[in-house]
C-alpha cells in the first residue's frame, strides 16, 4: 500500500488498485493520510457520488465540502482562496489553506487548515457540523459519513437576479438539443429543471477549470455534465453562456475490468452515466488498451465523471487518387513548455488546401497556413500564452481542399504545456501552530497541474534560515524532515521551494511555534 501513497510505479500501484479499486489516488508522506476504502457521503438520506471522496488526514477525517453544499442546494461563488456558501439563513466563508472561516461574520477556526486536493477543497467533517448546525456521523466500519441538515437553499435551480436587470441561472447540463429552433439548453439542480432557447447571438464560452483555458463555442461544444451559467437579458434572452468542466489527460499505463490507471498514477473508475468514446465511437472500458491517450471530463463542481475521451493511432488507409491526404505531420517542442515558449506544427500533404491543427480537445481550429515557396508543405507556429496547461496531450491535423477532406493526422509526439507553477497543497505543523514536541515531523505536500511532473532536484527546505535539505528525504510528491538536534522553545520559520521539469518555481513560507515548558 506504500507504493500507492509515495506514487513509486504504476505497475505496483496498479497491482493493490486491482485489491482497492476506488482507494483515492494522490501522493502524500507517511503519516499524513490513512489509505481506505473510499468513503461514502450520505446527505439528508440521499447517498452521493462517490468522486470526491472524504479523506482521512493527519488522523482527521476531511469531507469535500463543495460536494455537500451541492447536494444541499447551496450557491456557492469564489473569490480568490475565499469559498462562499449562500443559504437563506446562512453565509459561509472557508479560505483555502487557513484554518479560518465565518458563519454569519462570526469567525471560527477549524481543527485543521482548508485543502484543496484534485481541485476540490476539503474541511474537517466537524466544521460540517458548526457551519450548517447539521447532524455528522462516521461509521469508520461501514466507511460512510452521514450529514443530516436543516439548511438548504430555496431552490437548488434558483434564479440569482443581478444589478442592472439581469438574472443567472446556475445548473448542471443535463440535455443539448442541436435540431430545435432556436437550439435549447436544459440545465438542472437538485429537482428543479430549465430549458433555455439560445439565440443566435448568445455568447457560448467554455472552460477547462484544470488547463485554465476559455474557449468561444457553439452548443455542439457543450457535453451533458458540464457545470453551467447562463445569463440572461432584462428581456429574457440569453446574453452569456459559460460552461466549466474538470479535465484529466494521458496516457493509459494498466486497465482493469472496471478502471484504468494513467501514467500520472491518477485512478479512472467510470460512474454509471460515464460515456466513454474510443476515437468518437462509443466504446467501454474493455475497449481500452494501454498506450491510449484519454481525456477525462468531470463536473468541476460535484466530480462526476461525465465523459472519458479514448484516442488510439490507426493503421493508415490508403487515400484514393485525387482526394486530400496528409503525409506527413509534426511537433516541434523542446520538452515541457512555459508561458512565451513556442512550437512548431508542420504538416505536408495536398497543396492548395486549408490547414489547421487542434491542442487534444483544449483548443480546436488553429490555422496552418500554407509555405507558398513550398506548395503541400504548411507551417506555423503556436506561442504559449500564460494560464495554459496540458499534459500529454495529442496533437491533431487536419486538411481540407476542394471539396474533400484528408483523414485525421495525430502526430507522434505528445505535447507539454504548464505555466502554472506546482502547488504546495499541504504543510506540518500547519501556520500558527503550537506544538509540544522539540522534534516534529516537518514536512509539505505538492503537485502540478499537469502530469508534466516535479524535478526532485530542485526542491529545497530551509528551517530558521538554514538549509536543511541534505538531511530531508524529497520525493516527486513531498519532502519530510525530522530534526537530529532538538529545536528551541520559541518560533520556528519554515520555507519551501519546489520546481516542476518545465521550470516554474514556487515557494511557500510559514511558522509555527515549540513549547516544551
Amino acid at each position: 500500500m506504500s507504493l500507492i501513497r509515495f506514487g513509486r510505479g504504476v505497475v505496483a500501484m496498479f497491482i493493490a488498485f486491482s485489491v482497492f479499486p476506488c482507494l483515492p489516488a494522490g501522493a502524500a508522506p507517511k503519516g499524513d493520510e490513512t489509505p481506505v476504502r473510499e468513503i461514502a457521503i450520505v446527505v439528508n438520506g440521499d447517498e452521493l457520488p462517490r468522486e470526491p471522496a472524504p479523506r482521512i488526514v493527519g488522523g482527521r477525517l476531511l469531507v469535500p465540502i463543495v460536494r455537500i453544499y451541492s447536494a444541499l442546494g447551496i450557491t456557492v461563488s469564489r473569490s480568490d482562496a475565499a469559498l462562499i456558501a449562500s443559504a437563506p439563513s446562512r453565509r459561509i466563508v472557508v479560505h483555502r489553506g487557513s484554518r479560518r472561516a465565518t458563519i454569519d461574520g462570526r469567525v471560527v477556526l477549524m481543527d485543521t487548515a482548508a485543502v484543496e486536493i484534485n481541485n476540490a477543497t476539503y474541511v474537517p467533517l466537524r466544521f460540517v457540523a458548526d457551519a450548517l448546525g447539521a447532524q455528522v456521523s462516521y461509521d469508520s466500519k461501514a466507511e460512510r459519513v452521514e450529514v443530516i441538515s436543516l439548511v438548504v437553499g430555496r431552490t437548488p435551480g434558483l434564479e440569482q437576479h443581478t444589478p442592472g436587470g439581469s438574472t443567472q441561472i446556475v445548473g448542471t447540463v443535463s440535455a443539448v438539443d442541436l435540431n430545435s429552433a432556436p437550439e435549447t439548453l436544459t440545465l438542472t439542480k437538485g429537482p428543479s429543471v430549465r430549458t433555455i432557447a439560445i439565440t443566435s447571438d448568445a455568447k457560448i464560452i467554455v472552460q477547462d477549470v484544470v488547463t485554465r483555458t476559455a474557449t468561444s463555442a457553439t452548443l455542439a461544444d457543450v457535453h451533458v455534465g458540464d457545470a453551467a451559467s447562463v445569463v440572461l437579458r432584462g428581456n429574457g434572452s440569453v446574453d452569456q453562456v459559460v460552461l466549466r468542466y474538470a479535465s484529466r489527460a494521458g496516457t493509459i499505463a494498466a486497465v482493469s475490468p472496471s478502471a484504468f490507471v494513467l501514467q500520472s498514477g491518477y485512478i479512472v473508475q467510470p460512474d454509471k452515466s460515464t460515456a466513454i468514446t474510443l476515437n468518437g465511437q462509443p466504446a467501454t472500458i474493455g475497449d481500452l488498451k494501454v498506450g491510449d491517450s484519454v481525456t477525462v471530463r468531470l463536473n468541476p463542481d460535484t466530480g462526476e465523471k461525465r465523459q472519458i475521451l479514448i484516442s488510439r493511432a490507426m493503421p493508415a488507409t490508403p487515400t484514393p487518387a485525387g482526394d486530400a491526404q496528409i503525409t506527413d505531420f509534426g511537433v516541434a517542442a523542446p520538452g515541457a513548455l512555459r508561458a512565451g515558449e513556442s512550437f512548431t506544427v508542420t504538416m505536408h500533404g495536398t497543396p492548395g488546401g486549408v490547414a489547421t491543427f487542434d491542442i487534444g480537445t483544449y483548443v480546436q481550429g488553429l490555422p496552418v497556413p500554407e509555405d507558398r515557396r513550398q506548395p503541400g508543405t504548411y507551417v506555423t507556429t503556436y506561442k504559449v500564452p500564460e494560464g495554459v496547461n496540458f499534459g500529454r496531450t495529442s496533437i491533431y491535423g487536419h486538411l481540407t481542399v476542394g471539396a474533400t477532406t484528408a483523414p485525421r493526422a495525430e502526430a507522434p509526439q505528445l505535447l507539454v504545456v504548464t505555466t502554472t507553477p506546482p502547488q504546495i497543497v499541504d504543510i506540518a505543523p500547519s501556520f500558527g501552530l503550537t506544538v509540544n514536541n522539540n522534534k516534529p515531523s516537518i514536512y509539505a505536500t505538492y503537485r502540478t497541474p499537469t502530469d508534466v511532473g516535479i524535478s526532485v532536484s530542485s526542491v529545497r527546505l530551509e528551517v530558521n534560515g538554514l538549509d536543511v535539505t541534505p538531511s530531508a528525504t524529497r520525493t516527486d510528491s513531498f519532502v519530510t524532515y525530522s530534526p537530529s538536534v532538538p529545536l528551541a522553545d520559541g518560533p520556528v520559520s519554515v520555507k519551501v521551494s519546489v520546481a516542476d521539469n518545465a521550470g516554474n518555481l514556487v515557494t511557500r513560507s510559514w511558522m509555527f511555534s515549540v513549547r516544551t515548558h
